[in-house]
């Protein structure tokens, strides 16, 4: 068998790099082209049998696409300066902008919807408060003189506390307030319980008054007509002193002589009377 013939015939010059480009096409070379900043990556290809796009009616070439399909070449930038990136259009060229959506309206919204839900449940608690406390019924008592009220006979009066206690200061009046009960009949005899005290002036403004010593009887010790006392105290601004008057509020259903194992029943009658709120004022 012959051998193939080795020397410098067997292998001739070749040109390796670069490619030749006189017998390589360009979609044959072996290194990528490099992309064109703003241009396409490969040149459009046209199907046979249409028109080139460069290509106008009447046969003309559109003076800004070379013949045969390429783009005319571009300005190479200067060396060290990077490209160029694409203009942004002004915003008249963009069109009207957007409205932006009304986000404070929606909220003045928001807020009155939940205000009005948590007020109509306060009024609705409001209403069934009212409809177990009544307002008061007042029943206004002369100056010096005593009201009869369910079985027992009130009177009371006011006068400065001497001496006052250490640590009044100047703009602080004490006022001794004494309270005077009696048994009407047998049912006031019983009727014993401590009333409800407290002072008011003109602005409706109210301060607080404290029982200091209590000399009425317990139980049915008690002696029809004959009166017992409380002795109570209460502060006050001293440019009211002379004005404050006293409310007070009777207890009605407690009674004495009511045994133990009663305490909590609840007669109709008590019922009826715990829907009035009766105060006796007694005036200055």
């Amino acid at each position: 068998m012959m051998q193939p013939r080795r020397g410098a015939d067997a292998f001739p010059d070749q040109q390796v790099w670069p490619p030749a480009s006189q017998s390589e096409p360009i979609g044959g070379a072996t290194q990528p082209l490099p992309v064109i900043p703003g241009g396409p990556a490969h040149p459009p290809t046209i199907p046979s049998g249409q028109a080139h796009p460069s290509t106008i009616p009447g046969g003309q070439t559109h003076p800004s696409i070379a013949p045969g399909g390429a783009e005319p070449p571009r300005q190479p930038s200067p060396a060290g300066t990077p490209p160029q990136p694409p203009e942004t259009p002004s915003p008249a060229a963009q069109g009207p902008t957007p409205r932006k959506p009304r986000t404070l309206l929606l909220g003045v919204s928001a807020l009155v919807a939940f205000v009005l839900a948590m007020a109509i449940p306060t009024g609705d608690q409001y209403l069934f408060y009212k409809s177990g406390q009544p307002d008061d019924v007042v029943h206004e008592v002369p100056k010096g003189q005593e009201k009869a009220f369910e079985h027992v006979s009130w009177k009371t009066s006011i006068e400065p506390m001497v001496p006052a206690p250490s640590n009044t200061t100047p703009d602080k009046q004490w006022l001794k307030i004494t309270i005077t009960r009696k048994a009407l009949d047998d049912t006031g005899k019983v009727l014993t319980a401590k009333p409800e005290l407290f002072l008011r002036d003109k602005q409706e403004r109210t301060w607080q008054v404290e029982v200091m010593e209590d000399n009425t009887p317990v139980g049915e010790d008690g002696v029809v007509g004959r009166p017992y006392s409380y002795i109570a105290g209460a502060v006050v601004p001293k440019a009211v002193a002379d004005e404050v008057e006293l409310h007070l509020r009777p207890n009605t259903t407690y009674r004495s002589d009511t045994p133990t194992e009663k305490l909590l029943e609840i007669k109709p009658e008590e019922e009826e009377k715990t829907k009035h709120k009766d105060v006796l004022v007694f005036k200055r």
